[in-house]
């Protein structure tokens, strides 16, 4: 497998991006949320590339002393083949030097393998939100102690 590089999101990757967020889910994020992310304080907006080609994107928002996964995705082509967690990996790099002291996500009730890899990384279940998702799925609130 080629080296992972991972580096800040630019405008010139929202093509791709988009591709690969109409790729993995049911309701996709509109470009106009990947610019205002790209644009705006205490957002970390980062790309996986490999051989210049950007193959997953991890986005997150910093709340005081808490970071928010918003959004992460691997193309599919490139899945299981430690792209998403070289990004991972980063933003709690980027959280220990913010000195950030809580990551929190949301993932589908019925997204096991998604669940699976936050566990690997160190993610807690906290607690089922209810009718979380546009389709009226549950989503599963974990974390992760910094």
């Amino acid at each position: 497998m080629e080296e992972i590089k991972i580096r800040w999101m630019k405008d010139k990757d929202l093509e791709e991006v988009l591709r690969i967020e109409k790729e993995n889910f049911k309701f996709p994020w509109k470009k106009s949320y990947f610019v205002y992310d790209l644009r705006r304080p205490n957002t970390y907006c980062l790309v996986a590339e490999i051989n210049n080609k950007v193959v997953g994107y991890l986005i997150a928002w910093e709340i005081i002393d808490e970071l928010h996964l918003a959004n992460i995705s691997v193309d599919r082509n490139y899945q299981k083949k430690g792209v998403g967690t070289k990004l991972m990996k980063e933003i709690i790099s980027i959280a220990h030097l913010r000195e950030i002291k809580k990551i929190y996500l949301e993932t589908r009730v019925s997204n096991i393998g998604a669940q699976k890899f936050y566990q690997k990384l160190g993610f807690k279940y906290s607690y089922l939100r209810k009718g979380y998702y546009r389709d009226g799925e549950d989503a599963w609130i974990m974390e992760k102690d910094i």
